[in-house]
């Protein structure tokens, strides 16, 4: 008999199964929101190819992407919601990236202008849409008249919004017009050089990531 006392059938009322029974119940919803988490995804604007400071944004220059919500939070521009009209980037968006919100701004607030530059000859083949170019000018010279006056870099890294090549008279490989972003503080320069009787030539510049190493 007192065996059959000391041995008894345990209660829901017992404080170590109600807690027991709540850590279970929370461990499970906990993986539940976990997984959950982990599956969810938006919609973001991502670039479909390089955008430039100085271009209009438009929907065709952009592409949607599925992104986790638990790596973006409000960092990059919803594709659910309209893009804003009149805006262009801040500095070049590579091909294929998300196009993070900092990095739109209005066309109003951008610091400098696209020009188009017409340079004689052949232009390096790294010189693209999207990549980045030095802009030097050279007085022009009649043989004769030749003072020696060396070229003078007008632009560092301007990026490229547009090329057109083999735009000269003289065939293939003969000319080309580019079109660069050109920063507030340079444009007269670069104004005054197109305007007077200069020779202009473009040179391809490192980009940031190729500095760095390419990391």
């Amino acid at each position: 008999m007192e065996l059959s006392k000391r041995i008894r059938r345990p209660k829901w009322t017992d404080t170590r199964l109600l807690v027991g029974a709540m850590l279970v119940v929370l461990a499970v919803i906990g993986t539940y929101l976990l997984i959950t988490s982990a599956n969810s995804t938006t919609r973001v604007w991502a670039s479909a190819r390089a955008l430039v400071p100085g271009e209009a944004l438009e929907t065709a220059d952009l592409t949607v992407a599925e992104v986790n919500l638990a790596d973006i939070g409000g960092k990059y521009l919803s594709a659910d919601e309209e893009l804003p009209s009149g805006t262009s980037v801040r500095s070049v968006v590579a091909a294929g990236e998300l196009l993070a919100a900092s990095a739109v701004a209005p066309l109003t607030e951008l610091e400098g202008r696209v020009v188009a530059i017409d340079v004689a000859g052949s232009v390096p083949s790294v010189v693209d849409a999207g990549s980045l170019v030095d802009v030097w000018a050279q007085p022009e010279q009649n043989g004769l008249d030749d003072d020696g006056t060396k070229p003078r870099q007008l632009v560092d890294s301007a990026p490229v919004a547009h090329i057109t090549r083999d735009v000269g008279s003289f065939g293939v490989g003969d000319g080309a017009r580019i079109e660069v972003f050109v920063g507030t503080g340079e444009l007269a320069d670069v104004l005054a050089a197109l305007d007077g009787r200069s020779v202009l030539s473009v040179v391809g510049a490192p980009s940031a990531a190729q500095a760095d190493g390419g990391r």
